[in-house]
């Protein structure tokens, strides 16, 4: 299950696997999920495997939301292994800039730092592609 981050001359695909310990009752295991990332910016193509959380797309998207309702604010995807970050502000003429950060391996490899412009129109596709991804994979249990 896909979702994409988009903007000029920019795509990011981020297909979410599967969980990483399905069986587990612990809150902090059973949210781990598998994950591939690519992402195609001028000059670069980078395609690597991330663990993510669920909660880390929960937030995101609640934050999305809140961003398409008010027309504008501020949106974090953020990873607690480092892989990557993806931090974006829309303006009142629902313009969005996008920063971007992604290490390889995480917390001591390469890293790529960027920037990208998109705006609004894409918003409902990555509000929709993230709640069904949550849909098949949503946040279990509590801290």
């Amino acid at each position: 299950m896909k979702f994409y981050l988009l903007g000029e001359r920019t795509n990011i695909e981020i297909d979410v696997l599967h969980r990483n310990f399905p069986d587990s009752t612990d809150y902090w295991d059973v949210n781990w999920v598998k994950s591939k990332i690519k992402i195609e910016i001028p000059g670069y193509l980078v395609c690597f495997n991330a663990e993510l959380r669920t909660d880390e797309l929960r937030d995101f998207v609640n934050e999305l939301k809140l961003m398409k309702r008010f027309l504008q604010g501020k949106a974090s995807l953020k990873n607690l292994d480092s892989y990557f970050q993806f931090d974006c502000e829309m303006d009142k003429l629902g313009n969005i800039m996008w920063t971007g950060e992604t290490c390889y391996p995480a917390g001591y490899g390469a890293v790529l730092t960027f920037e990208f412009a998109s705006d609004q129109t894409f918003l409902n596709t990555l509000i929709k592609e993230l709640d069904e991804i949550l849909t098949v994979f949503p946040v279990v249990g509590k801290p």
